[in-house]
């Protein structure tokens, strides 16, 4: 059976784990900067692909519509039909097929973004495990270059610099993988806010009714969400064995190294974390989604 992009994610952090490991333990602790940003980066990017074809279908389905309607319209509006009541059916029915022709067009700009986002993430798990198979090499050089001080001394320095300015390289792809993650977002709330602005100009409510409905009804999902980042970005932080320095976390102790031990139970709740396939704590508490697509608060 072929691998998916989400056991190659997870072998690729096994691997560049085990490697920044036998570099640490040699004496090049550059290795292990990598093994947080992987933590954070293993993804699945499959429902990313299958959340981008329902949408097609979405598209597909209400072209059939249109098409059957505007049939339907050509039948019925003839040219003798030119009383007030033919005039107000074609302008509803001309708003109605304009309704559908807009829900078309964000249900091909939703599923182009998906998949834009989906390729980004299935990029960044290949390029990840091609510097977690760079890590290997070497981590194996410098073990083969241990048969003497003199030797392995050098190897460390080679490795080092290796690995500096592979780290560099790393930052600038992750860069550029977070600015095209963040236009794919810009660009469903674009949609959005295009369609439901559009409404409001013609004094229509209803997608803003609808927008606040689907956000009330998405709310335990955008809760556990939170809270899933929260204790991954945590966790990472912990395997990277300092205090967050930037963001949200940023404090009087940041870039400091961590208390000892917290490092280590980071490591072995990131184990647990490949282990079961998601988060140890919140991973448990997924929310159950209703036939509808809805989410169930816990009170209900």
């Amino acid at each position: 059976m072929a691998m998916t992009f989400a056991e190659l994610a997870r072998r690729g952090l096994v691997l560049g784990t085990g490697a920044a490991a036998t570099l640490s333990a040699l004496g090049v602790p550059a290795g292990w900067p990598f093994v947080a940003k992987m933590y954070i980066h293993h993804y699945d990017p499959q429902p990313f692909f299958d959340a981008a074809k329902t949408w097609l279908s979405v598209h597909d389905d209400v072209a059939a519509a249109r098409l059957d309607v505007e049939a339907l319209v050509s039948e019925v509006a003839t040219a003798s039909w030119r009383s007030e009541d033919g005039r107000a059916f074609q302008r509803r029915m001309g708003d109605y097929l304009a309704g559908l022709r807009g829900i078309e067009i964000r249900a091909v700009v939703t599923a182009l973004t998906l998949y834009t986002a989906g390729a980004a993430l299935a990029a960044m798990v290949l390029f990840q495990f091609l510097v977690a198979a760079v890590l290997a090499a070497l981590a194996l050089w410098v073990l083969a270059a241990a048969v003497t001080p003199l030797s392995l001394a050098g190897a460390r320095i080679l490795a080092m610099q290796c690995l500096i300015k592979l780290f560099e390289g790393y930052r600038a792809v992750e860069s550029l993988f977070d600015a095209l993650l963040h236009g794919c977002a810009a660009a469903l709330s674009a949609a959005v806010a295009v369609d439901v602005g559009a409404r409001m100009a013609r004094g229509d409510r209803s997608g803003l009714n609808d927008l606040a409905s689907a956000t009330l009804a998405q709310g335990p999902m955008l809760v556990w969400g939170t809270a899933n980042r929260i204790e991954r970005d945590l966790t990472a932080h912990g395997i990277s064995g300092r205090f967050p320095a930037g963001g949200l976390w940023a404090g009087s102790r940041a870039g400091t190294p961590l208390p000892a031990g917290l490092p280590q139970l980071a490591g072995a709740k990131a184990v647990g974390d490949l282990t079961s396939g998601g988060q140890t704590v919140t991973g448990r508490y997924v929310p159950e989604q209703a036939p509808d697509g809805s989410y169930t608060f816990p009170w209900e």
